[in-house]
This record gives structure tokens, sequence and C-alpha cells, in this order.
């Protein structure tokens, strides 16, 4: 009786399938934050180089965030920078969490020179940071001539409730 020598052609469908699982997994486990953070990269647009660019301004303001007893905050880093004379800033995050539903991040920017008293609102923003870097830009309404604080805010969806300070810089 003649044995039929099959080789190790008999085991390529189970290679082939642990192959595809493995590919599988990789995509699931890895693809989606490569590409979350290209996005937030290119979603980042210009900032980088005009956060640059106002640094490098001498008459810009800047600071580091400062943070309140709010515990949601305790890990935050990050800065912001501000240019009057261009009316362009931009703010810097790390650990920045995502707000609970219902919620939203406001900047509010004082104007000493203001004659109202009133802060003007520099940004809204529906998102955190995550553990990486994000920059968000500070557009203002009203001009801002000379800043001396900047409060991130916690603000709740259709004002039902008080907004709670997280962030500060005084330059």
């Amino acid at each position: 009786m003649k044995l039929r020598s099959v080789g190790h052609w008999q085991y390529w469908p189970a290679g082939l399938a642990v192959v595809l699982l493995l590919v599988l997994l990789l995509a699931v486990g890895f693809v989606p934050r490569y590409f979350a953070h290209a996005q937030t990269d290119s979603a980042m647009g210009d900032l980088p180089q005009l956060r640059s660019s106002l640094l490098a301004e001498p008459n810009s303001v800047r600071g580091n965030w400062l943070r309140t007893l709010n515990p949601s905050v305790q890990d935050v880093q990050g800065d912001l920078v501000w240019n009057a004379a261009k009316q362009q800033g931009v703010m810097r995050f790390l650990n920045l969490p995502e707000p609970a539903n219902g919620t939203f991040y406001q900047l509010w920017v004082y104007d000493s020179r203001s004659e109202t008293g009133t802060p003007v609102s520099g940004a809204v923003f529906h998102q955190g940071s995550g553990i990486g870097e994000w920059l968000a830009p500070i557009q203002t309404q009203t001009p801002v001539s000379e800043p001396y604080k900047f409060e991130l805010k916690l603000e709740v969806d259709d004002n039902r409730g008080a907004a709670q300070i997280l962030l500060m810089v005084q330059p």
C-alpha cells in the first residue's frame, strides 16, 4: 500500500486563515487609531504654524493654563497665545477630557479696555484633546485690545446650569 504524500500544501488553508485573522485584528486595533490621529492633525490645519508665528511676535501675550481645584482637569496641561494686533490666538491642550453629554467648553477673554467689563467669547468646542496634543483657534467677534484673563469654562447646553471655571491664564 502506497501512502500519498501531501507535504506542506495540506496546511495552506489553515495558514491563510491565521494570516487573515491577524491582519483583521491589526486593522481593527491599530488602523482606526492611526487614522484618528491623522485626522486630528489635518483638522488642525495651519494652527501649528500660526501658533509658532504668534509666539515669535514680541507683542503677543502668552501663558500656561492654571488649573482650578476641579478634579476633572487635574492632568490638563497646555498654554495659549494671543496677539491683539492680529486679533488671533491659539490654545494648546494635553489631557483635556471630553465634555460630558449636554456640556461644552467655552473660552472667555477679559479685556481691560472693555467699556462694559463683560468677557468676550473666544472659542466654543465640543471635544477634548484626549492624551495627545490638540490645538484650537481663538476667534473673537469683538476686538480684544488688552486681555488680562482667559477662562476656559465647562458650559451647560441651553443654560440649564451654572458654568464651571476649569482653567485660566493670566498673562
